[in-house]
């Protein structure tokens, strides 16, 4: 080997040697990452909420480690806290990482021909969302025959305080979440807040009322729609039923009486066929 070789050797491994930081995370994080993960593992599929004890005898890390942790989840979206409740369950972003893929896959195959029939029947796109922090994502969207030209498709995000399906969710909420919600929408939208505002108020009453929210213009300009939660014991987090087509074929009378009441038995019959099914583990109940 020559002596220019060799030389270079020595340098490309002092090099190597010289940087171990920039290969390892310092152990601190990596503790700090694993203790998270072991909160995130004390929850089941069912997501049921849990407390602060509960999680720290999950878990098995100390109390005032795992209040630190928490709060810091829950800052960064991962976890939802009730105040009238004092516990915590995890939200959309991690469900979507792990066993709700599992969850969707049913959802959908149990869904779908259900809303492709309602959405060639009334020739609308209807859409199945959930929320992730300002967004509600389409998990399913279904197209009527000329339903083609929305710009919407599986994956899309939807404005939350923007989109039918987003309102629907706000008014549905109890008053509590709505409340932090709400807190959150304003902090993010502050210069569109007194309209948005007032269309939220107008989802609680609409929702009070006749149980779905009618939306005129929200998904875009010259498009009407409409939303409607559904209310499935075993998913681990709640879904919206969604469709729109060009306003002129959706008056705001025709989806009143017409559209929303038949809506209404879509969500009913989807609603049946999910509660009497374990969507965790695939079994009836």
């Amino acid at each position: 080997m020559s002596n220019q070789t060799s030389s270079e050797l020595k340098r490309v491994s002092s090099n190597i040697a010289a940087k171990p930081a920039e290969k390892q995370a310092p152990a601190s994080s990596v503790r700090v990452l694993a203790r998270g993960l072991s909160i995130l593992r004390a929850f089941t599929p069912k997501n049921s909420w849990l407390s602060n004890h509960q999680i720290a005898t999950l878990s098995e890390l100390p109390r005032p480690t795992v209040s630190r942790l928490l709060a810091s989840l829950t800052a960064q979206g991962y976890l939802e806290y009730s105040l009238e409740r004092g516990q915590y369950r995890l939200a959309a972003p991690v469900l979507t990482l792990g066993y709700a893929a599992v969850t969707r896959a049913d959802l959908v195959e149990l869904t779908k021909p259900l809303m492709q029939q309602f959405a060639d029947s009334e020739d609308i796109l209807v859409v199945l969302a959930c929320r992730d922090g300002a967004s509600m994502v389409c998990s399913e969207v279904c197209y009527g025959s000329n339903m083609l030209t929305l710009r919407v498709g599986v994956g899309s995000r939807l404005s939350l305080p923007k989109s039918a399906v987003g309102r629907a969710l706000i008014g549905s909420l109890p008053n509590e979440r709505r409340s932090q919600l709400l807190d959150e929408i304003k902090a993010q939208f502050t210069n569109e807040w007194p309209a948005l505002q007032l269309a939220f108020q107008d989802a609680c009453t609409q929702i009070a009322k006749q149980n779905f929210y009618i939306s005129v213009g929200t998904l875009e300009q010259g498009v009407n729609g409409l939303g409607v939660v559904l209310n499935i014991s075993s998913a681990p987090y709640t879904y919206v039923l969604g469709l729109a087509a060009p306003a002129f074929r959706l008056e705001p009378r025709y989806m009143a009486e017409r559209l929303g009441p038949q809506f209404m038995l879509l969500k009913q019959n989807i609603e049946n066929i999910l509660n009497n099914i374990n969507l965790q583990s695939g079994s009836y109940a």
